[in-house]
C-alpha cells in the first residue's frame, strides 16, 4: 500500500517501544504503566507531544504492536518518575525491573530516560505482537501520523485490540 498523500490526523498516537540491548523491557511498561525513550534528547523529546487523556499504540520495533493506552500525565525524567508497588508509591528507578534505562545518564538532563505514565487498555506479550504487512512504522519516539497507511493500520489495531475503546 503506498503512502500517498497526507490526510488530517486522526488524532491517534504512535510509540516505538525501543528494546534493544535490554535498555528497556516491554514487561516493565506493562507492570508499571509507562511508556518511555531516552539516550539522547531526539528519542525523548516527542514524548513532549502527550497530553493526559491522549490514546497511543504502541510498536516494539522489529516485532510489532503489544499495546494501546491512555496517557495519565506529562513525560518526566527518570528521577521523577513514581510508580505504585504492593508496598506504596516508589522511585521507579528504585525498584526491581527488567531493563537499564539509560540509568549510566541519570544526572544528565539531555540524556536521561524520560517516562509517561499510561493506563493499559490493552497489552499483549511481546512474543505475540501484532505485525501484518502494510503496517505503519516510524523511527521517532512518538509522532501524530498522518498517512492513510496510519489511519488503516489502527483500524486493523482495533480489530486485535478490542479494549482500546475502554476507559
Amino acid at each position: 500500500m503506498q503512502d500517498g498523500p497526507n490526510e488530517p490526523w486522526n488524532g491517534e498516537f504512535y510509540h516505538s517501544f525501543g528494546t534493544y540491548s535490554g535498555e528497556r523491557a516491554w514487561d516493565d511498561a506493562v507492570k508499571c504503566g509507562f511508556i518511555c525513550g531516552g539516550g539522547d534528547a531526539w528519542y525523548s523529546r516527542t514524548l513532549q507531544l502527550l497530553d493526559p487523556g491522549d490514546r497511543v499504540w504502541v510498536k516494539i520495533p522489529g516485532s510489532g504492536f503489544v499495546g494501546v493506552g491512555r496517557v495519565t500525565g506529562r513525560a518526566q525524567r527518570d528521577r521523577d518518575f513514581m510508580v505504585n508497588t504492593p508496598e506504596g508509591e516508589a522511585r521507579f528507578s528504585e525498584v526491581p525491573r527488567n531493563g537499564h534505562y539509560h540509568q549510566q545518564f541519570a544526572d544528565d538532563e539531555e540524556k536521561s530516560e524520560y517516562f509517561v505514565p499510561v493506563h493499559w487498555l490493552q497489552t499483549i506479550p511481546a512474543s505475540q505482537a501484532i505485525q501484518e504487512i502494510g503496517m505503519f512504522g516510524n523511527q521517532n519516539t512518538v509522532c501524530k501520523p498522518t498517512t492513510p497507511k496510519w489511519r488503516s493500520t489502527v483500524e486493523r489495531l482495533k480489530t486485535h485490540f478490542p479494549a482500546h475503546n475502554k476507559n
